[in-house]
């Protein structure tokens, strides 16, 4: 027991030497010392997002690709009743589908790291996603030409067994649910309708060497790996969001302080994250805007790198309240996809290149005066950290959340 406090003091010891005070999402080139552990608990709770940023930078709702005329684009075979009843092509429709969604989610993320020597850290990060669609989902039948059959299965049947027959000649328009078993019977696909669940995403190991440290620079480089151990999204629902992204990712990070300026650190941060390619069974689109699509299929994909440049600060306004403001600039590369059946794979290409803007602002609150001064059991630090994404393209999600979380050192 003796050891144990001797221990704790020896790391609080280390910690005001080395200056550790940035907040919990802000990256910097600090490194642990040598012995010393740093256990982090973060909570991520996102306002609920109804809209995304469109190729031109523009705000659209995020089901805005689900909102369109049924026609033979979604439902082949109307051409078939316009074959049969003599109907210009491309004409037949059933109705407009009307979808209103808003995506909720919390993150927890569970960070180790560990100081190997005075320059070199070991860490890994595990995250559990909860996630939930709330969905609206209903057919308007007001432009509709085309209904169901009221006489279908009977002995006097004028259409011949024809399922679906103009309006005009007595067909019923279609309900919801009605529609909703076409896209099951005919795609394969779930029904369109509110979805929740929860599980591990995609877990980072890695490190961070600190090269060089003089009384006004610190810089470093990090390094890992992101293993796919998070769900990807079910090809079988339009509704569902992924855990994990389904492949392996290579990190790299050149994380540059400066501390020249008292109770100030300004930090610039470049990231790298290398996609590896891998397989996966996708429904190949005829077009990035429709979602829907009868063609399944193993492809090989190579998911776009993720390019990232980060310019924070943090000042220290007292012993134990310290303040952040950060401005990070994201920029996805295209995806490569390629298949053997034949179809045209482009479209799961366009829209892929996506950017972002991202505000985050932040306080932080230490105990480590307090627990030098004997006046707290625990050495820890405490934040509460606002993130605002304002600004992006290609279908990046317009997003606001609050992210608080707590570190333990030890």
């Amino acid at each position: 027991m003796r050891k144990g406090i001797v221990s704790i003091h020896l790391c609080i010891y280390f910690l005001i030497v080395t200056g550790i005070t940035a907040l919990s999402y802000a990256d910097s080139a600090e490194v642990l010392p040598k012995g010393v552990s740093k256990l982090t608990a973060l909570t991520s709770l996102y306002f609920p997002i109804d809209e995304r940023f469109d190729p031109d930078g523009n705000t659209e709702d995020i089901a805005a690709d689900f909102n369109t005329r049924l026609g033979g684009n979604v439902f082949p075979a109307l051409s078939l009743v316009e074959e049969a009843f003599g109907l210009p092509v491309g004409s037949a429709n059933i109705g407009d589908s009307v979808i209103d969604f808003e995506y909720k989610f919390t993150d927890f993320k569970i960070t180790y790291q560990y100081g190997l020597t005075d320059r070199l850290t070991v860490g890994i990060k595990i995250p559990y996603y909860w996630n939930k669609t709330d969905v609206d989902a209903r057919i308007d039948p007001t432009n509709a030409n085309i209904g169901t059959n009221p006489f279908l299965g009977t002995p006097g049947d004028p259409f011949g067994g024809a399922p679906l027959i103009p309006i005009a000649l007595g067909g019923v328009p279609l309900t919801t649910d009605q529609v909703q078993d076409l896209l099951v019977q005919q795609y394969g696909y779930k029904r369109i309708e509110s979805w929740s669940d929860s599980g591990l995403s995609d877990i980072e190991v890695g490190f961070r060497y600190q090269y060089l440290k003089t009384d006004n620079w610190r810089l470093a480089f990090t390094g890992g790996v992101r293993l796919p151990t998070g769900d990807e999204d079910d090809p079988d629902n339009l509704i569902d969001t992924e855990f994990g992204e389904g492949a392996y990712a290579l990190l790299f990070r050149l994380n540059n302080d400066y501390v020249g300026i008292k109770n100030l650190v300004l930090n610039a941060t470049l990231r790298y994250d290398l996609k590896l390619p891998d397989k996966e069974t996708l429904r190949v689109l005829y077009d990035a805007n429709m979602p829907i699509s009868p063609n399944k299929e193993k492809v090989d994909r190579d998911l776009g790198d993720l390019i990232e440049i980060e310019a924070s600060g943090t000042y220290d306004f007292s012993e134990r309240f310290s303040l952040s403001l950060l401005y990070r600039y994201g920029y996805r590369l295209k995806d490569d996809i390629s298949g053997d059946m034949g179809f045209v794979y482009s479209a799961l290409e366009d829209e892929t290149d996506s950017t972002s803007h991202t505000f985050i602002g932040g306080i932080c609150y230490s105990t480590i005066p307090m627990f030098k001064a004997k006046k707290f059991p625990l050495p820890l630090k405490a934040s509460i950290e606002y993130e605002n994404v304002f600004a992006g393209s290609n279908n990046f999600l317009k997003q606001q959340l609050f992210t608080i979380s707590i570190d333990i050192f030890f």
